[in-house]
Protein backbone atom coordinates (compact mmCIF):
# COMPACT_ATOMS: atom_id res chain seq x y z
CA UNK A 1 0.00 0.00 0.00
CA UNK A 2 1.67 3.25 -1.06
CA UNK A 3 1.78 5.88 1.63
CA UNK A 4 1.05 3.66 4.62
CA UNK A 5 2.88 3.94 7.93
CA UNK A 6 3.57 0.96 10.19
CA UNK A 7 2.84 1.84 13.79
CA UNK A 8 4.67 -1.15 15.26
CA UNK A 9 8.20 -0.12 14.32
CA UNK A 10 10.47 2.87 13.82
CA UNK A 11 9.67 6.41 14.90
CA UNK A 12 5.92 5.76 14.91
CA UNK A 13 6.17 2.94 17.48
CA UNK A 14 5.06 5.36 20.21
CA UNK A 15 1.65 5.44 18.48
CA UNK A 16 1.21 1.65 18.47
CA UNK A 17 -1.74 1.92 20.87
CA UNK A 18 -3.77 3.53 18.06
CA UNK A 19 -3.50 0.50 15.77
CA UNK A 20 -1.07 -1.31 13.50
CA UNK A 21 -1.08 0.57 10.19
CA UNK A 22 -1.93 4.18 9.40
CA UNK A 23 -3.13 5.15 5.90
CA UNK A 24 -2.99 8.94 5.36
CA UNK A 25 -6.36 10.23 4.17
CA UNK A 26 -8.34 13.43 4.47
CA UNK A 27 -10.20 14.63 6.47
CA UNK A 28 -8.98 11.96 8.90
CA UNK A 29 -6.35 9.25 8.67
CA UNK A 30 -7.46 5.62 8.66
CA UNK A 31 -5.95 3.40 11.33
CA UNK A 32 -6.02 -0.33 10.64
CA UNK A 33 -6.13 -2.70 13.58
CA UNK A 34 -4.94 -6.16 12.60
CA UNK A 35 -6.08 -9.10 14.71
CA UNK A 36 -5.70 -12.83 14.16
CA UNK A 37 -8.77 -15.09 14.44
CA UNK A 38 -10.54 -13.61 17.45
CA UNK A 39 -11.89 -10.09 17.76
CA UNK A 40 -12.91 -10.03 21.44
CA UNK A 41 -12.71 -6.65 23.13
CA UNK A 42 -9.23 -6.00 21.71
CA UNK A 43 -10.70 -5.14 18.31
CA UNK A 44 -13.59 -3.17 19.73
CA UNK A 45 -11.38 -0.78 21.66
CA UNK A 46 -8.50 -0.59 19.19
CA UNK A 47 -10.21 2.07 17.09
CA UNK A 48 -9.96 4.74 19.80
CA UNK A 49 -12.94 6.63 18.32
CA UNK A 50 -10.97 7.69 15.24
CA UNK A 51 -11.54 6.49 11.68
CA UNK A 52 -10.73 2.81 12.16
CA UNK A 53 -10.63 -0.36 10.14
CA UNK A 54 -10.55 -3.86 11.55
CA UNK A 55 -8.80 -6.67 9.69
CA UNK A 56 -8.49 -10.29 10.67
CA UNK A 57 -8.99 -13.93 9.83
CA UNK A 58 -11.92 -13.99 12.23
CA UNK A 59 -13.45 -17.43 12.72
CA UNK A 60 -16.20 -16.74 15.26
CA UNK A 61 -19.05 -14.97 13.44
CA UNK A 62 -21.07 -14.63 16.65
CA UNK A 63 -18.59 -11.94 17.75
CA UNK A 64 -20.07 -9.62 15.13
CA UNK A 65 -23.81 -10.10 14.76
CA UNK A 66 -25.56 -8.66 17.81
CA UNK A 67 -27.16 -5.22 17.33
CA UNK A 68 -25.36 -3.92 20.43
CA UNK A 69 -21.97 -5.07 19.11
CA UNK A 70 -22.62 -3.48 15.71
CA UNK A 71 -23.63 -0.24 17.45
CA UNK A 72 -20.43 -0.30 19.50
CA UNK A 73 -18.27 -0.76 16.40
CA UNK A 74 -19.90 2.29 14.84
CA UNK A 75 -19.64 4.30 18.04
CA UNK A 76 -15.94 3.50 18.27
CA UNK A 77 -15.44 4.85 14.74
CA UNK A 78 -15.07 1.72 12.61
CA UNK A 79 -15.63 2.32 8.90
CA UNK A 80 -15.13 -1.32 7.98
CA UNK A 81 -14.24 -4.68 9.44
CA UNK A 82 -12.66 -7.13 6.99
CA UNK A 83 -13.08 -10.86 7.52
CA UNK A 84 -12.92 -14.11 5.54
CA UNK A 85 -15.77 -14.76 3.10
CA UNK A 86 -17.08 -17.72 5.14
CA UNK A 87 -17.27 -15.66 8.33
CA UNK A 88 -18.82 -12.72 6.47
CA UNK A 89 -21.46 -15.00 4.97
CA UNK A 90 -22.32 -16.46 8.40
CA UNK A 91 -22.53 -12.98 9.97
CA UNK A 92 -24.72 -11.54 7.24
CA UNK A 93 -26.98 -14.61 7.15
CA UNK A 94 -27.65 -14.16 10.88
CA UNK A 95 -27.99 -10.38 10.66
CA UNK A 96 -30.35 -10.51 7.69
CA UNK A 97 -32.32 -13.44 9.11
CA UNK A 98 -33.04 -11.50 12.28
CA UNK A 99 -33.89 -8.28 10.44
CA UNK A 100 -30.87 -6.36 11.74
CA UNK A 101 -29.46 -5.36 8.33
CA UNK A 102 -29.78 -1.67 9.19
CA UNK A 103 -27.21 -2.16 11.97
CA UNK A 104 -24.59 -3.68 9.65
CA UNK A 105 -23.67 -0.34 8.08
CA UNK A 106 -21.00 2.12 9.12
CA UNK A 107 -21.46 5.79 10.01
CA UNK A 108 -21.30 6.59 6.27
CA UNK A 109 -24.19 4.26 5.41
CA UNK A 110 -22.04 1.66 3.63
CA UNK A 111 -21.28 -1.95 4.59
CA UNK A 112 -19.58 -2.28 7.95
CA UNK A 113 -18.56 -5.90 7.34
CA UNK A 114 -16.52 -6.70 4.22
CA UNK A 115 -14.70 -9.56 2.59
CA UNK A 116 -10.91 -9.69 3.03
CA UNK A 117 -10.66 -9.68 -0.78
CA UNK A 118 -12.07 -6.12 -0.80
CA UNK A 119 -9.40 -4.73 1.53
CA UNK A 120 -6.72 -3.90 -1.08
CA UNK A 121 -9.06 -2.23 -3.58
CA UNK A 122 -10.80 -0.28 -0.79
CA UNK A 123 -7.52 1.01 0.67
CA UNK A 124 -6.17 1.91 -2.78
CA UNK A 125 -9.35 3.87 -3.45
CA UNK A 126 -9.17 5.97 -0.27
CA UNK A 127 -5.40 6.39 0.26
CA UNK A 128 -4.63 10.09 0.09
CA UNK A 129 -8.33 10.90 -0.40
CA UNK A 130 -11.29 11.30 1.87
CA UNK A 131 -11.74 8.48 4.34
CA UNK A 132 -15.46 9.13 4.12
CA UNK A 133 -15.55 7.24 0.80
CA UNK A 134 -15.12 3.92 2.59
Amino acid sequence: MPGHILLNEGRMRAHKAFGDILVPCAPTNVVISVKSEKARERLLYSSNAIEGVGYGFFDEPEEFWSPSRMALYKRMGFSAIYMPATTLHAVMTEVTGKGHDHHAVNINGTDLYRDLADFGPDMARIAGRSALDL
